[in-house]
């Protein structure tokens, strides 16, 4: 064992002696560290506007969900008006303008925290019996709650950490990625002989934990990583030419008396989380044309590097700490 021994995953992590962005650029000069923007971008603005409108108007859904209206004139006017004022107000957030990252991670964390109100939801009416449904008004109630508590949480972020607009972006993608994985695992490790609709309490809970798993695993490596828009198009693509490679594995449950074909999700959502990270690895160190990639604010990775070491080897981790 001793001369055979071969360390896996990260042996060592190089931090480059907890170095300033100046000393790490003379050990590693290709690596540039450009001058962050001190404003946000006209496309997170963008993109917050898009946001703001929609969860203005899911507001609205709510309170007129709250106040009982059945007429649907009524009931449409709560969402209406607030589905205008709530980029009326952003337009007036703006002002003067925002620093660079808040919008993003506002726009994402109103999203995020919408999904999980949905997910929570949807797990409930799935894995509860029809008479303690949360039906309609328990949605408008998970999603009002989580959308306004992920907004409030990305505008904290936004504020006191200046994130990389692309990294609220990995945010957004990964809390999908998970969901959609999770939701395969979930389906298809289910018992054989329970029926579909049963078998929908194993996606929802599947769901449920993968958009978790996503957001942390996603929010963890944001701290040393930040992506390109080219890497993060390389893992959508990634992803789905993926989940494309595996139908085929549906072929082989056509015979008669073999397991179910809700099994070869289980394959599924494995081929779909290797071709999003093979789009992550095939574009890493990617840069984008329109502007430099930004800094993370509490360290940056550079890559990885072979390890001897006495009795065998092993993997370095290299990167600067800020």
């Amino acid at each position: 064992m001793k001369s055979s021994c071969l360390v896996i995953g990260c042996a060592v992590l190089a931090l480059t002696s907890l170095v300033s962005p100046a000393r790490a650029q003379q050990q590693f000069p290709q690596q540039q560290f450009p001058q962050q923007q001190s404003q946000r971008t006209s496309l997170e603005m963008g993109t917050l506007y898009g946001v703001s409108a929609a969860y203005g108007a899911g507001m609205g859904i709510w309170i007129s969900t709250e106040a009982g209206f059945e007429d649907p004139a009524l009931f449409l006017i709560p969402p209406a008006l607030l589905g205008v004022a709530a980029p009326v107000g952003v337009y007036f957030f703006d002002r003067p303008k925002l620093k660079r990252g808040v919008p993003a991670a506002v726009a994402a964390g109103a999203l995020i925290g919408a999904g999980e109100g949905l997910g929570i939801w949807g797990y409930q009416v799935v894995s509860a019996k029809e008479a303690d449904e949360w039906g309609f008004r328990g949605l408008a109630r998970a999603e009002a709650l989580g959308s306004t508590l992920g907004a409030a949480g990305g505008f904290a972020l936004g504020y006191f950490q200046s994130p990389s607009p692309k990294s609220s972006l990995l945010l957004s993608s990964s809390v999908v990625w998970g969901t959609a994985v999770g939701a395969m695992f979930g389906y298809g490790a289910t018992h054989s002989p329970q029926p579909y609709g049963i078998s929908n309490d194993g996606a929802g809970l599947g769901g449920l934990i993968g958009f978790n798993v996503g957001l942390a695993a996603a929010a963890g490596l944001s701290t040393v990583y930040v992506p390109t828009y080219k890497s993060l198009a390389a893992m959508w693509l990634g992803g789905g030419i993926g989940f494309a490679a595996s139908l085929p594995v549906y072929l082989l449950y056509a015979r008669d008396g073999g397991p179910p074909a809700k099994r070869g999700l289980i394959f599924s959502g494995v081929a779909t989380t290797l071709g999003i990270g093979a789009g992550a690895l095939l574009t890493w160190g990617s840069t984008d044309s329109a502007a430099a990639d930004e800094e993370p604010r509490f360290a940056q990775l550079y890559g990885f590097a072979p390890l001897a070491l006495p009795n065998g080897a092993g993997i370095q981790v290299l990167g600067a700490l800020r």
